[in-house]
C-alpha cells in the first residue's frame, strides 16, 4: 500500500512539472522566422540602396530618412548622433534626466523585443503617410504592447531653424520610456555583468543575454539530469525489475523536461523578437516533444520486447520502433517549418529535385530496409535460427534494418545486407523437421549376387528395426554397376530436429552397417587404379556356398524381400533394434 501511494506521489510530481514547464514559454508571437528573416532582408537592402548613394535623401527629411539615418548611427555606435533625432520638447524634468543617449537606447531595446523595424513600410514623402487618421505632421511606426495597453511609437515633424522642418521621435512616446523600461527593461545585474564582458552580439543578443543562455542551458542540464536520477532511483528500489520506465525517465524526459526548462529560462531573460522567434517559432517546444515522443516509443518497445517470447516478433520491434521514430522526427521537422512561415507545399516542390539525388544516394540503404522488411513478413529466418547462406554457416543473432547478423561456427560475425540476404537461396536448418540418411556403400565387384541380395535384405531389416527412422522414404537398393563397384544406396529419414542427436543416430548406424558388411564377408571397393598381374584371390566357397543356400531357402519358403520387404514381415522387425546399443547409458543424446 506504501508503495502505491509513494508511486501515485512520483506521478503527480511528474505530471505536476511537465505542467509547470510546459505552460511557462513564450507569448505567442504572430512573428515567424520567416518574416524576420525577409523583413531584415528588405531593410538591409533598402540600407545598402543608401549607402551606395543610389537613393540620395536628406537625413530627417521624411519619415524613412530619419529612421535610415538613425538606423545607420546605431550600428556605428554614435548614440550620441543618433539621439539628435529625438524631440526632447516640453518633456518633464524625470524624463528629461534620464538623457537623450539612454532613451534612445531604452527605445530600441524596447521596440525590439516586440518589434521588426520593417524601413520599407514607412513613409518616405516629406508630409508622411496620407490617410492613416492621424495628423498630417504625424506618422506611426508601430505599438509596444504593455500592461496599460499599446503604446503607440510616433514620428513628429517638427520646425527646424537649420532646414525648415525634420522628422523626429515624437516626445508623447519618449514620455512613456520610463513606464515602459520598468516593465521591460534589463535588470540591474545584467547592465553590471555585461559591463564586465566584451561588447558584442551574437544571434541578436546582447552580450549578457548569451552567456546567460549559456549558464541556463548548462544549469538546467544538470537540475533536470539530478532530479531525474533521483526519480529513477527511486523507481528502481520499488520496481528493480521494471528498468523500462527508468530507461524513459533518464532517457527521453530528461531531455524533455530540459528544452523545456531551458525555454523558460531564456524567455526571462528580454530577447530581442528576432532572437525570440527562434525560440519562440517552438525550436525548444518541437526539441522536448521529439525527446519525449522518442522515449515513449522506446518505452514502449522495451515493455513490448519483454512481453514477447516469440524470438521474432521481439526482433522485428527495434526496426519497427526505429522506422517510427524517424516518420515522428520528420513530421516534427515539417510541422516546424510549417510554424516558421515556410509553406510546406514550397518545401516539398524544392524537396523534389533534392530527394529525387538523395533516393539514388541511399538506393542501398532502401533497398536494405525494405529488404529488411521482407525478411519480417515472409519470416524465412528468425533470431536463434541455424542458417547456411551461400559460404556462411552460423546463427543469426539479429534483423536490423541495414543488416542481418550471424555468428558463424568459428564465433566470428558476419553482418549480411538485407538487400542481399532476402534477393539469396537461404538455407534453414533451423525448420528441419527430420533428418536424412543417405550412404553410398560401394561394394568390390567379387561380391556374388547372393551377398548382394543378403546385404539389401539386413540393410533393410536395418532402417526398419531401428526405432529412430521413419517409414517415409525407407529404402536400400541397388542401384548401379560402376566400372570398379556395386553401388548400394542406404536412405532413410531420422526422427530428429537436433544435430546432435542425428549425428549420434547416424553413427549408431553406420557401425550396424559395418557389422553386416563383416558378417557377410562384403568388402568396400577402395576408389583406386591398379594393374592386377596375378589372378585376385577368390571369395571363399564356403562363404558363396552358405549365401547361395539362404537365398535358395528363401526362394522356397517364399519369402524372398525383393522388391521389398510384405507387410507383415515389416511389423514384424518394426522397432526390433536395441538403441540406444546394449552398453551404453540409456540417455538420449542432447
Amino acid at each position: 500500500m506504501q508503495k502505491q501511494r509513494l508511486f501515485l506521489l512520483l506521478k503527480f510530481f511528474v505530471a505536476v512539472i511537465f505542467l509547470s514547464i510546459s505552460q511557462q514559454a513564450f507569448s505567442d508571437s504572430e512573428t515567424t522566422i520567416k518574416e524576420a528573416v525577409e523583413t531584415q532582408q528588405r531593410s538591409q537592402a533598402l540600407l545598402n540602396k543608401t549607402d551606395s548613394g543610389k537613393q540620395k535623401i536628406r537625413p530627417g527629411s521624411t519619415p524613412l530618412s530619419t529612421l535610415l539615418t538613425m538606423t545607420d548611427l546605431v550600428k556605428q555606435g554614435k548614440y550620441d548622433e543618433a539621439s539628435k533625432y529625438l524631440d526632447m520638447r516640453y518633456l518633464p524634468p524625470k524624463v528629461k534626466n534620464v538623457g537623450a543617449k539612454e532613451l534612445l537606447r531604452r527605445l530600441i531595446i524596447i521596440w525590439q523585443q516586440q518589434n521588426l523595424l520593417d524601413l520599407t513600410a514607412i513613409s518616405n514623402s516629406p508630409d508622411g503617410a496620407q490617410n492613416d487618421g492621424l495628423p498630417s505632421y504625424r506618422d506611426l511606426m508601430g505599438y509596444i504592447n504593455s500592461s496599460q495597453g499599446k503604446v503607440p511609437v510616433y514620428l513628429q515633424k517638427i520646425t527646424d531653424p537649420t532646414v525648415g522642418y525634420i522628422w523626429k521621435i515624437s516626445n508623447q512616446t519618449l514620455v512613456q520610456i520610463p513606464a515602459l523600461w520598468a516593465e521591460f527593461g534589463y535588470p540591474d545585474w545584467a547592465t553590471s555583468v555585461s559591463s564586465y564582458l566584451p561588447e558584442f552580439k551574437i544571434f541578436h543578443m546582447e552580450n549578457w543575454q548569451f552567456v546567460s543562455v549559456v549558464v541556463i542551458v548548462i544549469v538546467s542540464w544538470y537540475l533536470i539530469k539530478l532530479l531525474t536520477n533521483l526519480l529513477g532511483f527511486i523507481w528502481l528500489r520499488l520496481y528493480p525489475e521494471k528498468t523500462a520506465f527508468h530507461h524513459f525517465l533518464t532517457g527521453g524526459l530528461r531531455y524533455a523536461m530540459t528544452m523545456w526548462a531551458i525555454q523558460y529560462g531564456v524567455s526571462k531573460l528580454g530577447l530581442s523578437l528576432q532572437a525570440k522567434v527562434i525560440f519562440a517559432s517552438g525550436i525548444l517546444d518541437y526539441l522536448a516533444i521529439m525527446f519525449l515522443i522518442l522515449g515513449i516509443i522506446e518505452l514502449i518497445a522495451q515493455r513490448l520486447t519483454n512481453k514477447l517470447n516469440e524470438k521474432f516478433s521481439r526482433a522485428l520491434i527495434r526496426p519497427l520502433s526505429t522506422t517510427v521514430k524517424v516518420l515522428v522526427v520528420i513530421v516534427l521537422i515539417l510541422s516546424w517549418l510549417s510554424d516558421a512561415g515556410y509553406s510546406l507545399t514550397t518545401v516539398l516542390t524544392g524537396l523534389g529535385i533534392g530527394s529525387l539525388a538523395i533516393a539514388l544516394a541511399a538506393q542501398k540503404t532502401l533497398e536494405n530496409v525494405f529488404g529488411a522488411f521482407t525478411l519480417y513478413i515472409a519470416r524465412p529466418i528468425k533470431p536463434g535460427d541455424f542458417c547456411q547462406f551461400g559460404d556462411i554457416t552460423g546463427t543469426v543473432e539479429e534483423i536490423g534494418l541495414r543488416s542481418t547478423r550471424i555468428r558463424k561456427l568459428n564465433r566470428s560475425i558476419v553482418h549480411v545486407p538485407n538487400s542481399v540476404f532476402a534477393s539469396k537461396e537461404l538455407e534453414n536448418f533451423a525448420e528441419i523437421d527430420r533428418r536424412l540418411y543417405k550412404r553410398e556403400l560401394r561394394v568390390r565387384l567379387d561380391t556374388t549376387s547372393e551377398q548382394l541380395r543378403l546385404l539389401l535384405i539386413a540393410l533393410r531389416e536395418l532402417i526398419i528395426s531401428h526405432p529412430k527412422t521413419l517409414d517415409i522414404a525407407a529404402r536400400a537398393r541397388f542401384e548401379e554397376i560402376e566400372r570398379d563397384a556395386f553401388l548400394i544406396v542406404v536412405n532413410a529419414y531420422v526422427n530428429t530436429k537436433s544435430l546432435p542427436e542425428f549425428k549420434a543416430i547416424a553413427e549408431d548406424l553406420n557401425f550396424h552397417i559395418l557389422d553386416i558388411l563383416h558378417k557377410l564377408n562384403i568388402r568396400l571397393a577402395t576408389p583406386e587404379q591398379r594393374i592386377v598381374i596375378t589372378r585376385a584371390e577368390p571369395i571363399p566357397e564356403a562363404v558363396q556356398k552358405e549365401a547361395e543356400a539362404k537365398i535358395q531357402a528363401l526362394i522356397e519358403q517364399e519369402k524372398l524381400p525383393f522388391p521389398n520387404f510384405s507387410d507383415e514381415e515389416k511389423a514384424a522387425i518394426k522397432d526390433t533394434l536395441a538403441y540406444p546399443p546394449e552398453g551404453s547409458p540409456k540417455k538420449e543424446p542432447e
